[in-house]
């Protein structure tokens, strides 16, 4: 998906169940500049909905002149909150996520205002380095920036 970072619409956060609360867990040494985007790095955000179904362990907000345009998170389905919410068993969800854990497999999505992409499984390393490149090459490929990102001071 290639979009355009002039006209991307403003997300309004709440109708995404598991989008990323932009004001938690900020990393203030990772704060990126991306083209005229400004992209800030979260560790473990709550949502923004306030549900405790997804468990987000890195997240990074992009925003266009203080507005979040375009989130990317690495998340994990809560099996034990899920199986509350759903009223089912916990051994139910764990058997259809073919886990014997509590959270399902570590997948990435990529929040526009109109949609929430699956980019898959996330089978990289749990640094922050390479977890910052994810985000940030995700972010340059689907505005088309061509520019190498920027660190900005905190």
């Amino acid at each position: 998906m290639v979009l355009d970072s002039l006209t991307q619409p403003v997300i309004d956060p709440l109708i995404w169940h598991s989008f990323p609360d932009e004001r938690d867990g900020i990393l203030t040494d990772e704060i990126w500049k991306c083209g005229d985007l400004v992209c800030t790095l979260l560790k473990d955000p709550a949502c923004k909905s306030g549900e405790d179904l997804v468990r987000i362990p890195y997240s990074v907000v992009v925003q266009r002149k203080g507005k979040t345009i375009l989130a990317v998170s690495l998340e994990q389905e809560d099996l034990r909150s899920l199986s509350y919410k759903l009223g089912c068993s916990l051994r139910e969800l764990q058997d259809e996520y073919q886990t014997k854990g509590c959270f399902s497999e570590l997948r990435a999505y990529l929040y526009t205002a109109l949609e929430r992409e699956d980019l898959g499984l996330y089978d990289g390393d749990m640094d922050l380095q390479s977890i910052r490149i994810f985000f940030l090459e995700n972010i340059c490929d689907t505005f088309d920036i061509l520019s190498e990102p920027v660190q900005l001071k905190g």
